[in-house]
């Protein structure tokens, strides 16, 4: 079995990383504050509390990145205040680069979408507004399987 970690194992981890690179201790505190709320976003987002090292480039992808940003975008965050955030995770998921924890860092280049990203992301907000309205599992994967193959062999995206 795995060994399987907080976030805040994450979180000190990053703020040892930051220390290292001889970081102000007011960047630090920034940027682990930022690291925390991106964190606490994940736990409530997508519903995990804990990690392995071979998740993490299962849970941290483009798509994730994206919707986090989304998500910044539409609340009442100031547009500092993103780029902020986003700079925090540019510099997070350097580390787990550096750790060889991600074969790259996910925040390089997830503006660059392409049609399978494109897809995920409907997918998932399909999915997601199922569950949200109750409906059960199999008949889910069952309108996720009819969705997937409508805009696979169509030009919807």
């Amino acid at each position: 079995m795995s060994n399987r970690y907080n976030f805040f194992y994450f979180e000190a981890e990053f703020k040892k990383y930051l220390i290292a690179g001889n970081a102000e201790a007011s960047t630090i505190k920034n940027y682990l504050s930022d690291l925390h709320f991106f964190f606490s976003w994940v736990q409530n987002a997508q519903q995990i509390v804990d990690l392995a090292y071979s998740d993490i480039p299962d849970v941290f992808s483009h798509s994730l990145i994206r919707e986090y940003h989304e998500y910044l975008k539409s609340s009442t965050t100031s547009e500092n205040t993103v780029v902020r955030r986003l700079a925090t995770l540019r510099k997070f998921f350097q580390l787990c680069a550096d750790q060889r924890w991600l074969v790259a860092n996910p925040t390089d280049e997830y503006d660059k979408r392409t049609k399978q990203d494109e897809i995920q992301e409907v997918v998932f907000l399909y999915k997601k507004n199922l569950m949200d309205k109750g409906m059960v599992l199999e008949e889910i994967d069952r309108q996720i399987k009819i969705v997937r193959d409508l805009i696979t062999n169509s030009s919807i995206l």
